[in-house]
């Protein structure tokens, strides 16, 4: 019996981690779209993503009580995870396409977090993480070395933008483990608090085509962002991470760069060279390395070790 639940809840682990990828390139696309067009503004995605997301937690909230930790914490949590990472992203997206997004995004944030989990949380990355960096790097290298001159010169804008939102992101990331947050202490600080600060900031203030926009797209970004990205996503994350374990789900969320690229061309006319496609499957690869996936030919890995060791660490004496 117990090993029929075993499965069935690694089975749904699973599901919940696909619908977590899935959610997460979806917002990337409705990012996109709202970003370049002159209905909605970034700053009203980030409205419409937190606000909506703060009115469907509210009933959890009051029921789990979860507000009982320091209100710094809370702060750090709703900064870096919420309405300022939200704005570099979707800035980005006005000078680059999704492809680029899902690339330099979702490769520095994994990057991004294992160097900051290295000073805050002292653990030290192990040789293959540090390889799988620097072949995130390779990746990212790629496409920058072939958009910025050949294509539009301003790419590199998104390009930064992409890069600060996977920094920002990821202390984020790592202040929940460091904290040992549960999801719904995380909903309380990331949506109720950006909803509470900035959504006031943003009607009152902020260029907003809220008022004129055709309801169409403001039901778009209500589902994409409100409720599947900022709200059920959370909780598919979570899910997942608890049944079929972290690192498994981590590698799950590293096929956002090669399903962002091949979802944005037909969707939304975007064009994928070559590169773009080598970079998207060696940024892949270097996720897979740096969230645990570990290859076992002992030949190359005595190489890597060589390798990885002279770049990182003091040369053999």
């Amino acid at each position: 019996m117990n090993s029929k639940i075993s499965v069935k809840s690694s089975t749904l682990g699973f599901i919940a981690g696909i619908f977590a990828l899935i959610t997460t390139v979806a917002m990337l696309i409705a990012g996109r779209i709202g970003a370049t067009s002159d209905v909605l503004t970034i700053w009203d995605l980030a409205g419409i993503r937190h606000g909506i997301a703060a009115i469907l937690a509210i009933p959890i909230i009051i029921y789990s009580k979860p507000w009982r930790i320091k209100l710094g914490r809370h702060l750090v949590s709703s900064i870096f995870g919420g309405a300022p990472f939200v704005l570099l992203l979707f800035g980005g997206m006005i000078y680059a396409p999704v492809s680029h997004a899902g690339i330099f995004m979702n490769g520095t944030l994994p990057l991004a977090a294992t160097i900051i989990a290295w000073f805050w949380l002292k653990e030290k990355p192990d040789s293959w993480q540090a390889l799988g960096i620097i072949i995130i790097l390779v990746g990212m290298s790629l496409v920058i070395w072939q958009a910025v001159p050949a294509i539009r010169s301003d790419y590199w804008i998104g390009h930064l933008l992409f890069i600060a939102s996977g920094i920002w992101f990821s202390v984020w990331y790592v202040s929940i483990r460091a904290w040992k947050q549960t999801v719904v202490q995380t909903l309380c600080s990331l949506l109720v608090f950006n909803a509470v600060f900035y959504t006031p900031i943003w009607l009152i203030f902020l260029p907003s085509g809220i008022s004129t926009a055709p309801i169409k797209d403001i039901i778009l970004q209500v589902i994409v962002h409100g409720v599947f990205g900022a709200f059920l996503a959370v909780f598919g994350h979570a899910y997942a991470a608890r049944t079929i374990g972290p690192m498994k789900q981590s590698a799950i969320m590293a096929g956002a760069p090669v399903l962002a690229l091949v979802i944005s061309v037909p969707l939304l006319g975007e064009v994928a060279t070559s590169i773009d496609i080598t970079g998207a499957l060696i940024v892949t690869f270097g996720i897979l390395l740096v969230v645990g996936m570990r290859l076992k030919y002992s030949s190359f890995h005595r190489v890597k070790n060589k390798f990885v060791y002279l770049l990182f660490y003091d040369r053999p004496k």
